[in-house]
């Protein structure tokens, strides 16, 4: 069954990974774990645009897919998709991002991260949005919800 929006914000407000689903060029897809901040209804992430693959994926495909599922049963998951938009970091953003796992290592990784010159900040208003919460009947066939 699906989540309600404040079950949505609710479960989306403890500090999980998220995995971040790109194309690469040659139309494979790739997966990779990233720290994320759900804001007012949208996924803000960051990474690096040409240390790391996904620069090179978004240039080539745009479309994205994210995942974030609880670890213990009865399973919860948010899966959403769209095309971010991708911009230069925010001391403000990265900040906000990283201290959702800890207040002093993320201040660490904040201040390593805003001297990278290919940091980049990554909006994600989600095109379709799919929750479900598996402690609730009926849920089976989990059915998507657009936000």
């Amino acid at each position: 069954m699906p989540m309600t929006a404040e079950e949505i914000d609710a479960f989306l407000a403890e500090p999980r990974l998220c995995h971040f689903a790109t194309m690469d060029g040659n139309g494979h897809p790739r997966v990779r774990p990233l720290w994320f901040l759900w804001r007012d209804g949208e996924f803000w992430l960051t990474t690096r645009r040409e240390a790391r693959h996904t620069g090179r994926d978004l240039d080539s495909s745009p479309r994205v897919a994210v995942s974030v599922a609880s670890e213990d049963r009865p399973y919860r998951a948010v899966i959403v998709h769209g095309r971010p938009e991708v911009m230069p970091p925010s001391e403000d953003l990265l900040l906000a991002i990283s201290t959702r796992y800890g207040d002093a290592e993320g201040r660490g990784w904040a201040e390593r991260a805003s001297k990278e010159p290919d940091r980049v900040i990554m909006r994600l208003k989600p095109e379709t949005l799919l929750s479900w919460d598996y402690s609730r009947e009926g849920t089976d066939s989990p059915k998507g919800t657009v936000r």
